[in-house]
């Protein structure tokens, strides 16, 4: 899991900055035509995404920053949460506007390790 990970960030790993690798990725995206704007088909971008990197027989050591940065856009897809600082093996969460706490960085890398997927965590926390 994320926890044993050693992740190169290009920012500091802060609730405040979660926004900040979910645009990251947003414009990597850009760069090669592709638009993700928070909505269904972003979700359904990522989920192609990562069973295309399953089929290719990726494991989650080579590919850490990139499921990082995709559990920050599915965590920016969720309205109405906010960051903030979590006990999970990557120490931040959602605070989802019922006041549940939900982990969608460590489910990203579930994704690729447990064969889950980011339209499972949307429909359960959007």
């Amino acid at each position: 899991m994320a926890g044993e990970l050693q992740l190169a960030l290009a920012h500091e790993l802060t609730p405040d900055n979660a926004p900040l690798f979910a645009a990251d990725i947003v414009a990597q995206a850009a760069s090669q035509g592709i638009v993700l704007d928070y909505s269904a088909a972003t979700i359904d971008y990522l989920d192609s995404v990562v069973a295309s990197l399953r089929a290719g027989g990726v494991l989650v050591e080579q590919v850490p920053e990139v499921l990082f940065g995709f559990g920050c856009v599915l965590g920016q897809c969720i309205t109405g949460a906010k960051w903030v600082a979590a006990s999970f093996a990557v120490p931040i969460g959602l605070r989802l506007m019922d006041g549940a706490l939900a982990d969608p960085v460590g489910h990203a890398f579930a994704t690729l390790a447990a064969r889950d997927t980011f339209a499972a965590f949307y429909e359960r926390y959007a």
